[in-house]
């Protein structure tokens, strides 16, 4: 009588994903069940060792997710951009743009999804030279119709005071979003440009869009830098 094959590593791996997706209670935890996945021989599963980059990241443990990285022989797209995201959003924006660099000298390309976050890191390290390339990258790759990307742009440019730049991305954004306002509107705040700020602010309310709590405090900033009370006044109904 023939048996049906067994397939033991696949159902180890699904017996670790459930205990990942029940969550961890702690960073002892989630160190548990990695070295779990490690004697089961599943060192090899991109999605499982994702997802622990990923919680790792969320205990805002980066020496520990880093050594999870490194010791993954062949890791995926995913698992770059998981921690080029997670670098970033950890405010360890050297290390991020460092990874980059290894990512694209390992051959990967960017998509989409490296995009946005490798460029705040740019812009928050006001490296608009790599800023710059990664445009070009972006325009070559046909990801210059993301909204997202843009939009990072948009940061990168306004953050290193090239407004020209950072406004013409703009006008090139086909449906902008409130963060692509918010991008703008920023960007002409930081160079002092505050009556430029609120005629954007005022263009971005003829969209019916809603603005959110961070665009109505960086305008009422620029109201203060005015001293227009009663521009202030105004915008107060949006906060």
């Amino acid at each position: 009588m023939l048996r049906r094959p067994t397939y033991p590593s696949m159902s180890k791996g699904l017996e670790i994903k459930k205990l990942i997706l029940q969550g961890f209670n702690s960073f002892r935890h989630l160190k548990h069940v990695h070295a779990h996945i490690l004697r089961l021989g599943l060192c090899h599963d991109n999605y499982l060792l994702n997802m622990i980059l990923r919680y790792s990241f969320d205990f805002s443990d980066t020496n520990y997710t880093r050594l999870v990285f490194h010791q993954i022989k062949q890791p995926n797209i995913f698992l770059w951009n998981t921690m080029i995201r997670g670098l970033v959003s950890n405010d360890c924006f050297d290390d991020a743009v460092q990874l980059y660099s290894l990512m694209r000298s390992e051959g990967f390309l960017p998509n989409n999804f490296t995009f946005p976050f490798v460029l705040k890191a740019c812009a928050r390290l006001l490296d608009l030279q790599l800023g710059v390339k990664i445009h070009t990258l972006v325009v070559k790759g046909g990801f210059d119709y993301d909204v997202f990307v843009k939009t990072s742009l948009v940061w990168l440019y306004a953050k290193c005071g090239f407004l020209e730049d950072a406004h013409k991305v703009f006008g090139d954004i086909p449906e902008k979003n409130v963060v692509s306002w918010t991008a703008i509107i920023s960007g002409y705040i930081g160079v002092g440009k505050s009556r430029e700020a609120i005629d954007m602010f005022r263009r971005l309310l003829e969209t019916n869009l809603v603005p959110d709590s961070f665009t109505v405090v960086r305008v009422l900033s620029a109201c203060t830098q005015l001293g227009d009370i009663n521009c202030g006044e105004g915008i107060h109904k949006w906060a």
